[in-house]
């Protein structure tokens, strides 16, 4: 369902790479690479996942898991993990643990809700586990200033490098406005994957393009001059993702 996508973007292995981010240009919705990465990680045996759900409520990964022939509720409590913090909001609403004023902000009690689920007993006996965040720009909709969503990224990322165990998935959207914030992430990430508009419109064939860039050595900190560079189309279905080569296919208007 979702395999020609994360083989496009080298995200099909058992261990994904530290840091991989994913921009999303306004206008499109790069959704289906995240819900594509979660069906991954779920099927893979001893593999612990903590989703963050921020840009939708957990009901809307739920179901587009159906479609990509998966179901998130048989992996609660086991080895799925999710915050949910917008369906909190909205139902505790305004008392909510999520809405705290004063000097602290939605991004640091976020932060140590991740960092609690980690150090727990489901994640530190899994073999490999991975955090996926949707989206960081949300953040700024619920009072986290620029400089607070770039803190919370750092402090994962450090985080990342103490577990040798854990990956870290981000995703913004909006990525042609939050130009500056969005560079700074993708160039801490080890893989940025980039979805953006047709420049010459919209089809019935494909819905974008994805630019995925890649560092060959992951232990490189600043692996500007060793990246390889990759460009593909993708059309989402209502049960599959398809992924062709640019001129692999004749595009009609």
């Amino acid at each position: 369902m979702a395999a020609s996508v994360l083989f496009a973007c080298g995200l099909n292995g058992t261990k994904l790479p530290t840091l991989v981010h994913v921009s999303e240009e306004s206008n499109v919705d790069g959704s289906f690479l995240i819900s594509s990465i979660l069906c991954q990680r779920l099927r893979i045996s001893n593999v612990g996942t903590l989703l963050v759900c921020l840009q939708h409520g957990y009901q809307h990964y739920t179901k587009a898991g159906m479609r990509l022939g998966y179901d998130c509720n048989v992996f609660v409590g086991k080895t799925l993990s999710v915050l949910d913090p917008l369906t909190d909001i909205a139902r505790d609403f305004p008392v909510s643990n999520w809405l705290i004023s004063g000097d602290t902000n939605i991004a640091d009690v976020l932060l140590q809700e991740i960092k609690k689920q980690i150090m727990g007993t489901n994640f530190s006996v899994r073999t490999h586990n991975t955090i996926i965040i949707d989206n960081l720009a949300i953040l700024y909709n619920l009072g986290a200033s620029k400089e607070d969503v770039q803190m919370f990224f750092n402090d994962l990322m450090h985080l990342t490098k103490q577990m040798d165990n854990l990956s870290l998935i981000t995703k913004m959207s909006n990525s042609d406005i939050f130009c500056v914030e969005d560079s700074n992430i993708s160039k801490c990430s080890l893989v940025h994957v980039n979805v953006l508009n047709l420049k010459s419109g919209l089809f019935h064939e494909v819905d974008g393009k994805l630019l995925i860039k890649r560092c060959q050595d992951e232990n490189d900190d600043n692996c500007d001059w060793n990246v390889t560079t990759k460009e593909v189309l993708y059309k989402v279905n209502e049960r599959n993702i398809k992924i062709y080569n640019p001129g692999e296919i004749g595009i009609k208007a």
